[in-house]
């Protein structure tokens, strides 16, 4: 399963509320087939390949169902910056989610997916200013903030490193407003890292997503924040 995702970056601004590391996987799984099309079709065995698990016709059922709830309850929040103005919209992605079961609607056969033609421009006619990985390598990851982190880095893969505002990078991680600095170290930073710098085998070659990634802490004037003496104002990853 070589199938490349590719989206405008600034769908990397877009906060995925609660999405676990399953319901990430299957939305760039589904990134990658919409990329020329207003619409997909996913089938039990799209869902199987893309989640490399085999699924009982039960368990399919009840994640379809969850899958489609979460998908559209999740009111993305989607930022524009236009001349000296913000603009902050809470809007689906998706213009609609149609099941399709069996007569007896015991067993899940097909699930239709509709771009909602806002976001048509964050999937479609790229040729600058996107991010683009291999499906395979996201989802052999572990963490839902790994994930993310992932994404976040392919999009400054040009640069060699990322500087983000604390705040933005916060929001964007989906990181819970009470975790204090040491909690988000421990807890999502350093396993993140973890996961990213190993070594694992894709296609029968061996390799490592971001070979001796780092992170820093910057102060207002992006300058190293030993042990968060000063407040932490950007974080860098190199």
């Amino acid at each position: 399963m070589k199938e490349i995702t590719k989206y405008h970056n600034d769908f990397n601004k877009i906060k995925l509320p609660n999405f676990t590391e399953q319901e990430q996987n299957m939305l760039f799984g589904i990134f990658a087939k919409l990329k020329d099309k207003d619409s997909v079709i996913m089938t039990s065995s799209d869902f199987r390949s893309i989640l490399q698990s085999d699924y009982s016709i039960e368990a399919m059922l009840g994640f379809v169902k969850s899958l489609q709830a979460r998908f559209l309850g999740a009111n993305l929040t989607y930022i524009e910056k236009i001349d000296d103005k913000i603009y902050e919209t809470s809007v689906n992605f998706f213009d609609f989610l149609k099941l399709t079961y069996n007569k007896d609607k015991t067993i899940f056969e097909k699930l239709e997916i509709g771009l909602n033609p806002r976001f048509k421009h964050l999937l479609q006619g790229l040729q600058y200013n996107f991010t683009c990985f291999e499906l395979v390598e996201f989802i052999a990851l572990s963490g839902k903030y790994t994930k993310t982190l992932y994404r976040l880095l392919k999009q400054f893969r040009s640069t060699g490193y990322m500087r983000m505002e604390w705040q933005e990078f916060v929001r964007v991680m989906d990181i819970p407003e009470n975790y204090r600095q040491r909690d988000i170290d421990k807890w999502i930073l350093k396993p993140a890292i973890k996961e990213l710098t190993k070594v694992r085998n894709l296609f029968d070659q061996e390799r490592i997503p971001f070979e001796n990634l780092t992170y820093t802490k910057l102060d207002k004037n992006k300058k190293p924040n030993p042990r968060g003496r000063n407040k932490v104002c950007f974080i860098k990853f190199d």
